[in-house]
């Protein structure tokens, strides 16, 4: 885990946005906000005009006689692409401005929270091999979000790391072992920095290329992908496989394996939503006596994981990615994504490369992409879309 300020590169400059080709587009990557966009190739020339400072009637020019084009037709793509690419631009300009920090010592980030700032005790857990104190002022972790590993929870915390998450006027800073790791500006992204620090000391063995919002399953030698955004059906799908032959492997966060593209979860519970509970109840007899938390807006419980989740990522690689879209009164319906419909539909589940993002990173996810089959299943009831799935693994080469 790296210093998520904006860091200086070997040559003392700021970090440059990557490009790589994939499936007749691009993919770009913007080191300074941790953002991944894909680019047709008009987004693309207009992309590095904008990075140029030119502007529309240049940009529209010089697109029309690229492509062959009108200058009026030109001119109205032109205005359209901005309008999504000028404000990308303005997000990375700021983030520019950020103080910049080759390296921060023991004392300055200790000085920056502990000695001016109350904190609560979250609780200690054991992640690999690592056992930590979980110190934090910010609300969001302090009520919910370290519930989800109470499966990891330990009583006694002595001679542990010390976690400690803060906000100091306008930032949010993540402080492991008296080093300063993250120092950003929204409470979100101090999460996923949390969520990559923990990614990566529960798999402290094994690099990570990138990870997303994601549920995993397994059964016999297959791996099943679920990424998607909160909401789309994904935890209620998970929760009814496992209870018929699914092996849980995770439900939250899912980072894959860089050199040899396995699945490597972050250990949550199981979070079933307030919708699912009459559906799943009958399934999990104790799921109503759970406590019950809100997150985001959303009531949930959390089921603990009753399969030894913990050594199945070390097999292999998943044999499919499926992303899950509940639509009620739909049939059940499974259709094949090419492979830039495949990292649209990962950019939308907020993938990342795991820092530090490099171009091989990029070119390495691209294959990644490219390699393994995707589907996108519509279902509006569980029983069709455990078929759906089965009969999807059962027609792949075993691994």
């Amino acid at each position: 885990m790296t210093n998520k300020r904006v860091e200086l590169n070997a040559f003392g400059a700021l970090p440059s946005p990557i490009t790589c080709p994939f499936d007749g587009g691009w993919v770009l990557y913007l080191p300074l906000t941790d953002q991944m966009l894909v680019l047709n190739p008009s987004a693309k020339l207009v992309w590095e005009m904008l990075v140029r400072e030119c502007e529309h009637d240049e940009i529209a020019s010089a697109l029309a006689e690229h492509f062959g084009i009108s200058f009026e037709r030109a001119s109205s793509d032109v205005g359209q692409i901005l309008a999504s690419l000028k404000d990308i631009k303005s997000k990375s300009d700021a983030a520019a401005g950020y103080p910049i920090s080759l390296s921060l010592s023991t004392e300055v980030a200790s000085a920056c929270v502990a000695s001016q700032l109350d904190f609560e005790y979250c609780g200690s857990f054991r992640f690999g091999e690592s056992l930590i104190n979980v110190l934090s002022t910010v609300p969001e972790v302090n009520e919910s979000f370290f519930s989800r590993f109470r499966h990891r929870a330990v009583g006694n915390g002595e001679d542990a790391d010390v976690l400690e998450v803060s906000r100091r006027d306008t930032t949010y800073c993540l402080i492991f072992r008296g080093s300063l790791l993250a120092e950003v500006t929204t409470v979100n992204a101090m999460m996923w920095c949390v969520i990559e620090l923990l990614l990566n000391l529960e798999h402290s063995n094994t690099a990570l290329l990138a990870y997303c919002h994601s549920a995993a399953v397994s059964k016999g030698n297959h791996r099943l992908l679920m990424p998607g955004r909160s909401g789309v059906g994904k935890s209620t799908l998970t929760a009814f496989l496992v209870v018929n032959g699914f092996a849980y492997v995770g439900d939250d966060v899912i980072a894959i394996g860089e050199d040899d593209g396995a699945l490597l979860p972050l250990p949550t519970c199981l979070s079933i939503k307030s919708g699912s509970w009459p559906i799943l109840e009958q399934f999990y007899p104790g799921l109503g006596q759970l406590p019950t938390l809100n997150r985001y807006g959303r009531s949930m419980r959390h089921v603990e994981p009753q399969h030894n989740y913990e050594v199945l990522p070390a097999t292999s690689a998943p044999s499919a990615i499926v992303f899950p879209a509940y639509k009620e009164g739909n049939q059940t319906h499974l259709s094949s994504l090419p492979p830039l419909q495949t990292m649209i539909h990962l950019l939308g589940a907020h993938a990342a490369l795991a820092t530090p993002a490099t171009e091989d990173k990029l070119r390495k996810l691209i294959r990644f992409v490219e390699q393994t089959p995707a589907y996108e299943l519509t279902y509006s009831e569980l029983p069709s879309a455990l078929k759906a799935i089965e009969d999807l693994l059962a027609a792949q080469p075993q691994q």
